[in-house]
């Protein structure tokens, strides 16, 4: 016999078997022409690696990451963002960054997409870095304003061009005056590059990150401004903020606008679309609770509907025409269904997310805090007295305004007396109070874009505040009779005698007394290790969490942001931050998921009878600060801790008079956390009901729905070694799972080329001389020297994909296999003889959407199986081995009669499918043309009640200014919905993938 590649060889007649003329599946399921199993896992396994599947998560078991549901909720409500974009929400502690690489991985593997920037605080740069290479295999640069604006400047001329970068929000801030061709800083530039770029063609960014985007939403600073600037070039964005998400809030419309301008341009028009689907949400609630009869949901319909802006809504006419069953409305998965389609009527369902701690962990971690009060030597009575008379006259002398800083030897003094005289003389010698970036940190406001500057009239006070302390005995008195010191040796001394395996992290604003507590510690046989602004993060935190490494980290604030710490379970606070938002960082970074113990322990150190022990148990224990996280109060936190601040150090006040303004300001305080809290408790209105999204991600892990590393290796091997002979995949001696790898000459030449036409350089070593071996290990992780590993974005694994799409081959791909499957690996299916088919269906509109749709029948059975067991037989069935006797044992009508009630079903289901997704698509058009055409309305008839009042006071010419206005504004409205739209064509197609027949044993 003649083979298609010129050679010949020689085969029994009873090996052969006529081709049928037609290749339709009726007509190889009459003739008994089955195809191998290698056809049905290449078929589904090629669909699935195309990338554009909705039910298929292809950040699923492909990232270094522990597999937390949660963490995919952001990914699938970013896949059906109408936006492109997404504000991740979630509490502190719950991996928002690992969700964002998720949607990064979910990019690259569905749209190829090349390009990342990463824009966070500067302290978060390196954390980044190391997630997202290790969690995630991909290498991203730290680069400044220039060097990210000489990157930008280099796509257009080189489009295919890859890179992950990441930048600080301070780097990038556009200075006020960017547009003076004359300034020549960085940012500015950048920031005129991104206002004059192009933004209508190819995207300069496929994906921006913004962390802690909490720092964006007031519209007036720099940092909102340089988030529009970057909006316009990126294709997609995520931001992510700890704060929550409240209704009654500018900041939130802050950030949906800059996510989404054009579908949320006023801050009225969200108010208004927000109110009237408000009884939607309370529908939704009604239904989760099983409290709803057929009748009243149907009356709930009704009412919902006669809203003017609702009345046309063709997903509640739908709900009305075929409403939930009464069986349906008391099953709680049938509940959860009905939800998430009440959802999809909420204009902010897919494009904000919000998971607090307590919906992900069963067994919420106890936060124990201790106070550790130490009494007042007499050296310390008399140092801490004059210390803080003094600090008061001066703030009386120099007025409130430097009152901040100058709290700054206060609160020195109140972390740790000898090294603050210690800092205090270092002052004389070096012209710089030491520590001053540090109080700022805490006492600045996040928001704030001017730098601190020192008050030149500081350095008279700190010479004054060192010869006070020599006067009461200078430094090495003050180290003698250190009370503070003494109670934290001995009560650490009891923690490791019953815990030596233990690590304890502890906090301090301050250099000096970092340097002073390893320096005592060491002293007193307890190993430690420092970490503070300028040192090596990485470096100290791996040697911290090495078991053979330091008993205790002694960490400055740069250690509370952006450092995972949850190995730890006591943390010790030895000065006390009077903004609670502070103390919250620092407890977050060892309240974290993945913290393994039941209970955490926080010593809070303090002198006795002073102002730090007044605050804490008036203010700071009160408010629950160290149980209770604080949502979204760190604004209200700061104006309060800017009083109490003012307060305390501009008078000269008693100590029944400073409990006074502390309690004064407690309650104050106490005030807006209870109006937070029933804040909280309406943010289900904002979001999207979680428990159909988590069962979702699930069901995604349960029924493998994401691209197996075994599923890759079938496909690779399958497609190179029957159409490359020459072509070798050699298990590498004691390495089973590792393979090397010899290219035939036809195929090396034609994956060169691919990855030339690709731009696809040096992610393959294949090609080399001398290549490594691969790992077929669909996981993204930091790269390894001594092999290569193949992912589903692997140019090989694109190159036989890209082969296997082309017309030629499609056509020879044989459409029904038959399977022959153990009863111990069918996942509970009964034995006997399943026909089966799968089609790919895609929706195109206001967005693209494509999925595999599975429908199997048991042979002599009335009905199809349910329609996840269907896709986890077929699935497993491509695991299967070949049914070589299917032709001989079936009888083929029984066969093609089961077949064509599988497809019947298929095509119910696409008609019902793509009803509803039309009818979603309608409805956000809709909605936003009535918004359009409301606001367009309401600017008329401002300006006409102008025209009135110019009218009567004879301003002929500011009428003609009126009415040109006008006709803008209706121009304006006509082009805006024409825009729309063009949005509202949805086109839908039910394509065939393959079929087959299934034997479990």
């Amino acid at each position: 016999m003649h083979l298609f590649d010129g050679q010949e060889d020689h085969f029994p007649p009873s090996a052969l078997e006529r081709i049928p003329e037609t290749n339709s599946p009726e007509a190889c399921f009459r003739s008994g022409a089955y195809s191998l199993v290698k056809n049905l896992r290449t078929a589904i396994t090629h669909h699935r690696l195309s990338g554009r599947l909705a039910n298929l998560i292809y950040s699923l078991n492909t990232t270094n990451t522990d597999f937390y549901a949660h963490q995919f909720k952001p990914v699938l409500q970013f896949l059906e963002s109408p936006s492109n974009g997404i504000l991740i929400a979630d509490e502190v502690g719950l991996g928002k960054t690992i969700e964002a690489g998720l949607i990064w991985t979910e990019l690259r593997a569905r749209f190829d997409a090349r390009r990342l920037l990463v824009v966070c605080p500067a302290v978060l740069r390196n954390k980044w870095r190391d997630e997202l290479l290790n969690r995630f295999g991909v290498k991203a640069e730290l680069v400044n304003a220039d060097e990210l604006r000489q990157r930008l400047e280099t796509i257009r001329g080189k489009p295919r061009q890859e890179f992950a970068l990441i930048a600080s929000m301070q780097g990038l801030r556009p200075p006020s005056d960017f547009e003076n061709l004359q300034n020549k800083q960085g940012a500015a530039k950048l920031a005129r590059l991104l206002d004059d770029a192009d933004i209508s063609g190819e995207p300069l960014l496929n994906l921006v990150v913004i962390d802690e985007a909490h720092y964006l939403r007031n519209s007036s600073t720099k940092t909102n401004r340089l988030g529009h600037l970057l909006r316009a070039h990126a294709e997609h964005l995520v931001l992510l903020s700890a704060t929550p998400i409240q209704l009654a809030d500018s900041d939130l419309f802050s950030l949906l606008k800059l996510l989404d301008e054009s579908a949320f341009p006023h801050e009225y028009l969200f108010d208004q679309s927000m109110e009237v689907t408000r009884p939607i949400i309370q529908l939704r609630d009604a239904v989760l609770a099983g409290r709803v009869s057929k009748l009243e949901f149907c009356n709930a319909i009704r009412e919902t509907m006669a809203n003017h802006f609702l009345e046309d809504n063709a997903q509640l006419a739908s709900m009305l025409r075929r409403p939930p069953t009464e069986k349906e409305l008391k099953s709680p998965d049938s509940r959860s269904e009905i939800a998430d389609r009440l959802d999809r009527v909420h204009p902010l369902s897919k494009i904000v997310t919000r998971t607090l701690k307590r919906d992900v962990q069963a067994n919420r971690v106890v936060r124990e805090p201790f106070a550790i009060r130490a009494p007042l030597s007499d050296v310390e009575q008399s140092f801490y007295e004059q210390v803080t008379a003094r600090v008061r006259e001066y703030c009386q002398e120099h007025g409130l305004l430097t009152g901040f800083i100058l709290t700054t030897p206060q609160r020195q003094m109140a972390s740790c007396m000898p090294a603050a005289c210690k800092a205090w003389q270092e002052k004389l010698s070096t012209g710089r109070i030491a520590g001053l970036d540090e109080a700022m940190y805490e006492l600045a406001s996040d928001e704030s874009d001017d730098e601190v500057v020192e008050p030149s009239a500081l350095g008279s006070l700190v010479t004054q505040l060192v010869e006070i302390a020599q006067s009461v005995g200078n430094y090495e008195q003050l180290r003698l009779h250190d009370s503070k010191y003494q109670l934290l040796r001995d009560e650490l001394r009891k923690y490791f005698a019953a815990l030596p395996e233990k690590k304890v992290v502890l906090f301090s604003f301050f250099r000096q007394t970092l340097a002073y507590l390893k320096e005592r510690l060491s002293e007193d046989g307890m190993s430690c290790i420092v970490l503070q602004g300028g040192d090596d993060k990485d470096e100290v935190l791996r040697a911290f969490k090495a078991d053979s490494g330091p008993q205790i980290l002694l960490s400055s604030e740069v250690g509370s942001e952006g450092v995972d710490l949850q190995f730890s379970s006591l943390l010790v606070n030895y000065d006390l931050p009077w903004n609670p938002m502070k103390i919250e960082q620092r407890i977050g970074r060892i309240d974290r998921l993945g913290q393994q113990a039941d209970k955490i322990v926080i010593w809070n150190l303090m002198y006795s009878n002073t102002i730090d022990e007044r605050i804490y148990d008036r203010l700071l224990m009160r408010l629950d600060i160290f149980t209770q996280t604080l949502g979204s109060m760190e604004s209200v936190i700061g104006r309060v801790i800017s009083n109490i601040t003012k307060e305390l150090f501009s008078h000269q006040l008693s100590p029944a008079e400073e409990n006074q303004r502390i309690e004064r300001n407690q309650q104050a305080l106490a005030e807006v956390r209870l109006r937070q809290t029933q804040l909280e408790a309406e943010a289900p209105n904002l979001i999207a009901h979680g428990d159909f999204i988590i069962n979702k991600v699930n069901a995604a892990k349960n029924l493998e729905r994401y691209v197996r590393s075994e599923d890759l290796y079938a496909y690779v091997t399958d497609y190179v070694l029957d159409n490359y002979p020459g072509t070798r995949f050699i298990p590498v001696e004691h390495e089973l799972e590792l393979y090397s790898v010899e290219l035939a000459m036809e195929l090396r030449v034609q994956l060169s080329q691919f990855v030339q036409e690709k731009g696809l350089h040096g992610q393959t070593r294949l090609l080399d001389v001398k290549p490594p071996p691969v790992l077929f290990e669909n996981c993204h992780r930091a790269p390894s020297s001594s092999y290569e590993r193949v992912a589903q974005d692997h140019p090989l694994v694109r190159f036989v994909a890209s082969r296997l799409a082309s017309h030629e081959n499609a056509s020879q791909r044989h459409p029904v296999s038959a399977v022959r499957l153990p009863s111990l690996l069918a996942k509970g299916a009964k034995p006997g003889c399943y026909v089966f088919t799968v089609a790919r269906w895609s929706f195109s509109g206001a967005q693209t959407t494509e999925r595999l749709v599975y429908v199997v029948k048991m042979l002599g059975s009335d009905s199809p199986l349910d329609a996840e067991q269907a896709e986890q037989l077929v699935n497993q069935a491509a695991l299967g081995d070949d049914w070589t006797a299917a032709r001989n044992q079936l009888e083929p009508d029984s066969v093609i009669d089961a077949f064509d009630e599988c497809r019947g079903q298929i095509a119910d289901q696409f008609y019902d499918v793509r009803q509803a997704m039309r009818d979603e698509n309608d409805d956000r058009i809709n909605l936003q043309v009535k918004l359009v055409r409301d606001r367009c309305e309401r600017d008329v008839l401002r300006l006409r009640e102008q025209m009135v009042k110019h009218r009567e006071a004879g301003q002929e010419r500011a009428i003609k200014l009126k009415k040109g206005q006008i006709n803008k504004r209706y121009t304006l409205r006509d082009q805006r919905i024409a825009e729309l739209r063009l949005k509202q064509q949805l086109e839908a197609d039910n394509q065939f993938v393959t079929a087959g027949v299934i034997r479990v044993d």
